[in-house]
């Protein structure tokens, strides 16, 4: 089969290796469609040396069709369709026993980011029974990438801070989870202004329902949203991990404003104190979403008729990896996805 490896800073080759058998408790997924996310540059701008050395297969997006069925696997076919929920866990701590697998405390390497877990940028992904999810068949195989990771990372955090019709939502960050989240927000009634240096995504979240959209390079973006909405936000998503953005938060939400904390660009979280403190801001982070929470958010696309593939700019084959990863590294356009012939 073919699949992408990384194999230096920003460097991307397709190579040949044999089609993988599933093992006790395994599945094989030909993969339809799949995605490369945010955290999927990081080890392409700077690849840790088990990235190098080891025999890693990127990509954590994945979405495709069952194609064969290890020993002792029970309640899966050959040609069901399914997502991978990528996020490895024990299955047996609190949190897994409680639907919150997302912040598992045993987790184990994730699907693209180790050797002993093979991602989804490969004609073929091996994985474990426990990590499928169906994938509805109103659904295509790209809304099911889109759903693998990006999707469930945006509504999660909107759920969460109970988005709804009163609300004036700061979108901080335009790339596709912020996209993502503006069509949700949007959905759930929420006013969105979105923040981005890029013209082009603005443009797009605009498509996508965003009442404002914001050049943080034009000005301070907190004086640029209370020109349109005196007050500021009510609430607040933060999507692109970048430590000026963190730092505006304060000033761009109302006093006793909520924010939810996605990204994760930057190691170390830059907000001003006295700004949260003394405007009693509320901040939470969230990890991905819970698996548990799938279904819901297929349904609420298919209640909405919302189209998941509105945010996608690009779409390569496979063998196009490189140009793939490149594009998406620009910061210019939507999502990008890989799609299998």
């Amino acid at each position: 089969m073919r699949a992408l490896r990384i194999v230096g800073e920003r460097k991307v080759i397709v190579r040949e290796l044999a089609d993988p058998t599933p093992g006790p408790g395994e599945i094989v997924v030909w993969m339809r469609s799949a995605g490369i996310c945010g955290s999927d540059l990081h080890p392409y701008r700077h690849p840790p040396a088990h990235v190098l050395e080891g025999d890693v297969v990127p990509g954590h997006e994945p979405s495709g069709e069952i194609v064969a069925l290890g020993e002792g696997v029970t309640g899966w076919s050959i040609g069901d369709r399914v997502v991978v929920y990528f996020r490895r866990t024990c299955g047996e701590c609190l949190y897994c026993q409680t639907g919150h697998r997302n912040v598992c405390v045993n987790r184990r390497s994730s699907y693209g980011h180790a050797a002993d877990a093979p991602g989804s940028d490969a004609e073929y992904m091996v994985v474990e029974i426990g990590s499928l999810m169906h994938l509805p068949d109103d659904l295509s195989y790209p809304d099911g990438a889109i759903l693998a990771c990006q999707a469930g990372t945006a509504y999660w955090p909107l759920v969460r801070l109970g988005v709804n019709g009163r609300d004036v939502l700061a979108v901080s960050g335009l790339g596709p989870l912020g996209l993502l989240a503006t069509l949700f927000a949007t959905a759930m009634g929420g006013r969105v202004a979105g923040i981005d240096p890029s013209p082009g995504r603005r443009e797009l979240a605009e498509r996508l329902g965003a009442t404002l959209t914001l050049d943080p390079a034009a000005g301070p973006v907190a004086e640029q949203l209370r020109d349109r909405y005196p007050d500021g936000a009510d609430k607040l998503i933060e999507t692109s991990g970048a430590g000026a953005a963190q730092s505006a938060i304060g000033d761009l939400l109302k006093p006793r404003g909520h924010a939810a904390i996605v990204g994760l660009g930057a190691e170390q979280f830059a907000m001003p104190l006295g700004r949260l403190v003394h405007r009693e801001i509320t901040l939470f982070g969230a990890s991905i979403y819970p698996d548990t929470l799938f279904p819901e958010i297929c349904r609420f696309v298919r209640d909405h008729d919302l189209k998941l593939d509105s945010v996608v700019s690009h779409v390569y084959p496979l063998e196009r990896g490189a140009e793939a990863f490149k594009v998406a590294e620009s910061a210019n356009g939507g999502k990008v996805l890989f799609t299998f012939e």
